[in-house]
């Protein structure tokens, strides 16, 4: 899309939509303290479980105590205002801790402590956080002062109170996604669209106390702090576990033993425990599962429902770093209701726009397109990203202030969608290289800047493979180096330390060159469809 048209003169919405509607009740549990949220819901029942992991347990009184303990001691270090990069693992005790700083008033800055070293000293470079909250040492050198969470939780039982104005638009989170420019990218979201989006999460998880609640995101990804919040303020269970820690064997058994109510993730992620044996029996009590992909497979889903109590809730949820959730549905049983005008898609649609968002389908001079027709996405809404973190501070990046509308903005999403007849959208694909794997938002440049980096590579290039279910990545690379072999082994050892799992291609290819469209720039199409016989490079899968 070109830059050529204004924002103000955006038409929003189309005939029937409802623009910027806000929900019953979310505005005044969006502005409300997280230290409120919390202290209520552990006055209401003390000693009910909070928070629950494979080996540990915490009350909402435990809990709650330990959440002031760290807001304590990071309100001793950190001025109200100030950053604090959290890396912490899926425990109960850790997500305490983490739970201190986001009612502290302290940016929380939420890293996953099993991503590379490299590409955590990358974020951590550029992010500079006035601290560090940790379980374990960093395998690297950092300037910021570093309190262990034993420190942090440890404290005296201090009886802490906020020390500070809460104010709901102040930046409360950073996550940190795969970025365009070759660098990991910070995303900022107030505590206004957190907490929103944790009130949204009730039209498919009307949760209550004796719900038993799992979130893979929990907390590490963005919308963990909002599963989080959600789950607590309504005095559930929190599940706290990962395939990552436990194996889906373990993380099944764990969803057994505590008889999880409801459960939020990724595709893979349910396409690992539903490949198990005890599948059924560990979601006996469940109600309600959403996932969210824009290539979920309906048969996939209806094998899933087999092996799920007939009552249970399937959601669908189309969600972005920057905007949360933007869309979401619950899918009715046997596909009964047609997710394509024919009826005929294979794949779930992304789901009805959340009211509260402000919506338009634009072409590339941005105007609306007929109905029904293909185009780009854009949002104006109060509850999308303050902005992006970059060097230590916040730009407003692709977040744009929305003219005559003060604390609204606008984002254009650059996935290419339609409307179909009966309201739903429908994501087709992106007006950039972005793409998301397993849950994963990658931009193909950070992958690619990973393997310029090799001496020997004078030029990289990854494609994206669309054409199943499973979205794959196949890496190109023109090399000095003589010993093919040789070099993808290094690649692969580079790749390895610096990107989590996801954003590694499953196949990188050395080629004499890379083909050129007749502007000189690299032919994408020719490399989407690259055989062995268009030219005999190296190849490793």
């Amino acid at each position: 899309m070109t830059a050529a048209w204004s924002l103000g003169d955006i038409v929003w919405g189309l005939p029937g939509a409802i623009v910027g509607t806000p929900m019953d009740g979310a505005e005044a549990f969006s502005t409300t303290p997280v230290f409120e949220l919390l202290r209520d819901a552990t006055a209401r029942a003390p000693r009910a479980t909070a928070l629950t992991g494979q080996n540990s347990s915490l009350t909402y009184s435990e809990m709650f105590r330990l959440a002031r303990n760290s807001a304590g001691a990071l309100a001793a270090v950190v001025p109200p205002g100030g950053s604090v990069a959290c890396l912490l693992p899926r425990t109960p005790e850790a997500t305490a801790g983490l739970l201190g700083c986001l009612m502290s008033g302290r940016l929380c800055m939420i890293l996953n402590p099993l991503s590379p070293a490299e590409r955590l000293a990358d974020v951590l470079s550029d992010a500079v956080p006035d601290a560090l909250l940790l379980d374990e040492p960093l395998p690297f050198p950092h300037a910021a002062p570093a309190l262990t969470l034993k420190a942090a939780l440890a404290g005296s039982d201090r009886d802490w109170r906020p020390d500070h104005r809460w104010d709901p638009d102040a930046p409360f989170v950073v996550h940190f996604t795969s970025g365009s420019t070759g660098r990991p990218k910070g995303i900022v979201h107030s505590a206004r669209s957190m907490l929103f989006r944790a009130c949204d999460a009730t039209e498919i998880f009307p949760t209550g106390p004796h719900d038993r609640v799992f979130g893979h995101a929990v907390p590490v990804e963005i919308n963990g702090p909002a599963v989080l919040l959600h789950t607590l303020a309504r005095g559930a269970r929190l599940v706290l576990g990962s395939v990552a820690v436990e194996g889906a064997g373990g993380l099944l058994r764990l969803l057994e033993r505590e008889a999880v109510t409801s459960v939020m993730g990724a595709v893979p992620i349910f396409r690992l425990l539903f490949k198990l044996d005890r599948a059924k029996d560990a979601f006996r009590a469940l109600r309600a599962m959403r996932t969210g992909s824009a290539s979920q497979q309906k048969a996939e889903l209806t094998a899933w429902r087999k092996m799920l109590p007939p009552d249970c809730i399937c959601g669908h949820a189309y969600a972005s770093t920057e905007a949360l959730i933007m869309a979401q549905w619950t899918v009715p049983p046997h596909d009964a209701h047609p997710t394509g005008d024919s009826g005929q898609e294979a794949t779930i649609a992304g789901g009805m726009v959340r009211p509260y968002h402000d919506y338009a389908i634009l072409d590339v001079d941005g105007q609306p397109v007929p109905f029904g027709d293909i185009g780009e996405l854009v949002l104006r809404s109060r509850y999308i990203a303050l902005g992006e973190w970059r060097c230590g501070r916040l730009v407003s990046g692709r977040m744009t202030q929305a003219p005559g509308r003060p604390g609204w903005r606008i984002f254009r999403t650059g996935d290419l969608v339609r409307l179909q007849a009966d309201g739903m959208l429908r994501v087709v694909g992106r007006a950039d290289r972005q793409v998301k794997i397993n849950g994963v938002r990658i931009e193909p440049a950070e992958i690619e800047a990973v393997l310029r980096g090799e001496p020997s590579v004078t030029d990289a290039v990854v494609v994206v493979h669309t054409e199943t279910a499973d979205v794959t990545l196949h890496g190109f690379v023109v090399a000095t180096a003589v010993d093919h072999a040789e070099l993808i082994a290094a690649l692969r050892q580079r790749l390895t330390a610096a990107l989590p799992s996801a954003m590694r291609p499953s196949r990188v290819t050395v080629l004499d060159r890379l083909p050129a469209l007749s502007s000189g720039k690299v032919d994408m199409v020719a490399l989407l469809h690259w055989t062995p016989v268009q030219d005999p490079p190296t190849t490793a899968s």
